[in-house]
């Protein structure tokens, strides 16, 4: 019986897959199938489904497949129902039925998330949950919002750009000593003409698309002016043409595996805009926010336009004068930080982060300003500023005031001119956050 089945194993090389693909075949795939058909029966029985499993192998010869006709994978599951009604396991056979029933409907609303007719291999292994929010968020789209790319793409395309900075640092290519003068105007050139090289050079089997060859290009211009390119961006392209660089392949194919087994992950403005035309991979930017309409409305507008590719926002807030000061151009007085926090609030909400997810902003007010109390009660409130972490500025002055003064008295100072306003119970601040933090998880310190 052993040499017979090894037999078969070896005539039966290969099946064909539901997308048409041929896959190497695997006499494992049909026990396991069988086993957690009974565990699914409540009996477990790894001797009985080993034998069912032999069995399978012999109804395939007997059904005429072989090396030159291989089997489906349908097909296989078909003889695998028949095969367990025969030895009288009808019970497993329902079970096994129902759990085809089940993975065809998930591959069904799979295939259905994801705009195709066929699966590749990140959408069989990842879960429909995971690959909801990638076709909501990450895979690229056309102006009619059909998706247009497969999710190995995705990971491809990702991998090749994340891979273009340890590339352009070859030895052959870099040196950290500086000194070398470039023709940077010649390579700045090959911006202009981006879709004549789209697609046009590969390393090893990873083709870069235009968006991969302009990363490549601002990568050496920007290492180009401070003097430590060893070579042209001509000669560059040159070795990038002759396979110089292939090696590089396995780095991103370890970075593609990286994430497509979901051991790491890059942040989602690295997925969204890797390897194409925004390019933008930062997920934080710092804005400041001096105390004038004209600068304030500047942030406000700076932070529409990373919100929309894809980027939060860090804002300090304690530039600006406290509510009810006086404000000198118009003698009326001011709303203070907190309320234009819920502008940026507003603006987060409208501005859907790079048009597939609500944005998100860090708040910072330093300790000193006079309207730390009501920053740091503002969330424990439901439904304020819900696009805001916020945190508290707690500097060196107020915890050597907390730990060494037994009347905890802390100045206050005007953001205006620095001049006192006002003093506050240290001890009585910090139950105050803590308190805060314990009923709404906001504000966090920064110290």
């Amino acid at each position: 019986m052993v040499d017979n089945k090894s037999q078969i194993e070896h005539s039966i090389s290969q099946v064909r897959k539901r997308d048409g693909s041929v896959s190497d075949f695997n006499r494992d795939k049909i026990l396991n199938a069988i086993y957690k058909a009974f565990s699914a029966s409540n009996k477990p029985d790894k001797e009985l489904a080993i034998k069912l499993a032999d069995g399978v192998l012999i109804k395939l010869t007997e059904h005429g497949f072989s090396a030159n006709n291989p089997p489906s994978v349908e097909s296989i599951q078909d003889l695998v129902e028949s095969t367990l009604i025969d030895q009288g396991h009808s019970d497993i056979a329902k079970s096994y039925i129902l759990y085809r029933h089940e993975r065809r409907k998930v591959r069904e609303e799979k295939m259905k998330v994801l705009n195709t007719k066929k699966l590749d291999s990140v959408g069989k292994s990842f879960d429909i949950n995971c690959l909801r929010v990638m076709a909501s968020r990450y895979l690229f789209r056309d102006n009619k919002n059909e998706i247009t790319e497969k999710p190995t793409e995705l990971f491809e395309r990702v991998a090749i750009l994340v891979s273009i900075s340890d590339l352009i640092r070859d030895n052959y290519l870099f040196t950290k000593d500086g000194g070398i003068s470039q023709n940077i105007e010649e390579a700045a050139e090959y911006l202009k003409k981006l879709d004549d090289f789209n697609y046009k050079f590969k390393i090893g089997s990873y083709h870069l698309n235009k968006w991969h060859f302009r990363c490549l290009i601002n990568c050496y211009l920007d290492l180009a002016k401070q003097g430590m390119m060893k070579v042209s961006f001509k000669e560059l392209l040159t070795m990038l043409a002759s396979k110089k660089f292939d090696a590089y392949a396995d780095r991103i194919s370890e970075y593609y595996g990286l994430m497509t087994s979901q051991d790491f992950l890059p942040n989602s403005p690295t997925m969204m805009n890797a390897g194409g035309r925004l390019g933008q991979l930062s997920a934080c930017f710092v804005l400041g926010m001096p105390d004038d309409m004209q600068s304030i409305m500047k942030t406000t507008s700076d932070a529409a336009l990373i919100f929309k590719s894809g980027g939060g926002v860090g804002i300090n807030y304690s530039d600006l004068r406290d509510e009810g000061e006086i404000v000198a151009s118009t003698s009326g007085v001011a709303s203070g930080p907190v309320s234009f926090m819920n502008i940026i609030n507003t603006v987060t909400e409208v501005v859907k982060q790079g048009g597939k997810r609500r944005g998100a902003n860090m708040g910072i007010m330093e300790v000193w300003h006079p309207d730390i109390e009501k920053f740091i009660t503002n969330k424990t409130e439901p439904g304020v500023l819900e696009n805001f972490n916020v945190s508290v500025g707690v500097w060196k002055d107020f915890w050597d005031i907390l730990v060494n003064s037994e009347d905890g008295k802390y100045t206050l100072r005007s953001p205006k001119d620095n001049s006192s306003a006002g003093e506050i119970n240290a001890h009585h601040l910090i139950d105050l956050i803590a308190q805060s933090a314990w009923k709404s998880a906001e504000p966090g310190l920064i110290f």
